[in-house]
């Protein structure tokens, strides 16, 4: 148990509950095609609704009724702190937090990499001269960073309210004349993580217009929309990076991506063409670990004070160490980048008080321990409610219920199937069973088939049985010649109360 892991633990176990829960749904979508500009309905559910809408706009004229403009910018992305940086090595590359964590510092004790170790993704005002340098440094040891550098939006990346102990994740100024090609590849690609965040986060914005275009046709509403590029900004040297790992490019996949073609406000379409798509809703996706730390970095935000040192789960140096526990532990386990709990983990949750579960006691714990540094509160109140606290768990939850309880119950090797309900057959102190309760199908170890004839019913052969219907028995003894010999027994079970063996004839 802990503050930190086990509310962890119980946010992996509720997203699960989530995503077994989930019931899909169809609907769709009516799509109509105006002069090579794809316009969409709403989500509908009701397919005869979907079916009228098409009907009614297909081969009709499709009239423009709006078209708005508004100019966006994307700000670059704030440069490393550890946290981010593990969620953006898992993202791209599927590497655990703590395998991006032994990697930064591997790289740090080449003096390739500031300490890595920070909660902080801002430089102090004394490193605001260096800056251009370490960018140059950075986009010379990129190799398919072709396009000018400049670090026009170095202030940007300046903060010293924001660092505290250590500032954000940066190159060094020995990757002057390094070779990034003689670092093996995990390293290589933490390195270059790092170096493309500083070159973007020193950009300018990405610039864009968004077009918002609606169209009547049939009596009915849809509506395209389309972005064209103004100035690319920090997303040209993101392109790049992308383009060189062979890297998915989010920004395509955008239903907006591209740009409309010119359009007018009471422009018509002659004849345009409509068409239904379908789709499902889709269940919340698993935890991965980019996913989980984020959560982790946020959790019982809302609960915590402006003034609290430390905000959510843990601390960037800690969070890999957890996750790392939770799998070490049996908690959760690990399927491709997907961090989900094994069923230990669910039934931990299960059993467990609600305060230990909730990230609010490490935010109110947080909160007073502000108190206790602004004077505000006393360390000796805060410490005996902990052990108030302590002692109240340990006396009002001493023992869970008979259903919870049945959850822990290790799940037994079954030796056989039932020939009576095709159930599992385990191994019981005096007997093999069936495990399904409506089955009376029992192999009793005491049957006086076999003590007679001073035999034991082992495993072994209850196993022959229930795979083949007769087992090869050695040694039985025969009271009447007083003397052993050899047998086939046959499974002779006629559905009743005790299940019945014989001997099988012989040829």
């Amino acid at each position: 148990m802990g503050r930190v892991q086990t509310p962890t633990l119980a946010m992996l176990t509720e997203r699960g509950g989530k995503i077994s829960g989930f019931q899909k749904e169809k609907y769709h979508i009516v799509r109509l095609d105006a002069g090579g500009i794809t316009a969409s309905s709403e989500h509908i559910k009701d397919p005869q609704e979907a079916e009228n809408i098409r009907a009614a706009a297909d081969k009709k004229a499709a009239v423009c009724v709006s078209v708005t403009k508004e100019q966006k910018a994307v700000s670059p992305p704030k440069l490393f702190d550890l946290t981010s940086l593990q969620r953006e090595a898992n993202r791209l590359f599927g590497y655990t937090a703590k395998q991006t964590l032994d990697l930064a510092q591997t790289l740090y004790e080449k003096k390739l990499l500031t300490y890595p170790r920070t909660d902080s993704r801002f430089l102090t005002s004394d490193m605001e001269k260096t800056v251009p340098g370490i960018v140059n440094l950075a986009a010379d040891a990129l190799p398919f960073i072709k396009i000018p550098i400049t670090a026009n939006n170095a202030a940007a990346v300046i903060n010293d309210a924001k660092v505290s102990d250590h500032h954000a994740i940066i190159p060094t100024a020995t990757l002057k004349g390094f070779d990034l090609s003689t670092l093996p590849e995990t390293e290589r690609n933490i390195l270059t993580l790092v170096a493309v965040r500083l070159i973007c986060a020193v950009q300018e914005k990405h610039i864009y217009e968004a077009v918002t275009a609606t169209f009547e046709c049939g009596g009915y509403t849809f509506t395209a929309r389309g972005r064209t590029v103004i100035s690319d900004g920090w997303k040209a040297v993101d392109v790049l990076f992308k383009n060189a790992l062979k890297l998915k490019n989010e920004d395509a996949d955008t239903e907006d991506s591209g740009a409309l073609p010119p359009i007018a406000e009471g422009q018509t379409f002659e004849n345009a063409a409509a068409s239904i798509t379908e789709h499902f809703t889709q269940p919340p996706k698993p935890y991965t670990e980019d996913t989980i730390l984020s959560a982790m970095e946020n959790a019982g935000a809302e609960d915590t004070t402006d003034e609290a040192e430390r905000k959510g789960l843990g601390t960037p140096a800690t969070r890999a160490a957890i996750l790392e526990k939770l799998v070490s532990s049996g908690f959760a386990e690990r399927k491709g980048k997907q961090l989900i709990p094994t069923k230990d983990g669910l039934n931990l949750i299960a059993v467990l008080p609600d305060a230990l579960i909730s990230p609010k006691l490490t935010a109110e714990w947080e909160n007073a321990l502000t108190d206790i540094a602004k004077g505000k509160a006393s360390p000796e109140d805060f410490m005996r409610g902990i052990t108030e606290m302590a002692r109240g768990l340990t006396e009002n939850y001493t023992e869970v219920s008979g259903d919870i309880k049945n959850l822990f119950r290790q799940p037994k090797e079954a030796v056989g199937i039932c020939p009576r309900c095709g159930g599992n057959v385990v191994e019981g102190k005096l007997n093999f069973y069936c495990e399904n309760r409506d089955c009376q199908f029992t192999m009793w170890k005491n049957d006086r088939f076999f003590e007679s004839r001073k035999k034991a019913l082992t495993k072994q052969i209850a196993a022959e049985l229930l795979k083949n219907g007769k087992a090869k028995v050695k040694d039985m003894y025969s009271e009447k010649a007083d003397k052993s010999f050899d047998a086939v027994i046959l499974l002779a079970d006629t559905g009743g109360k005790y299940v019945n063996y014989r001997f099988e004839p012989k040829q």
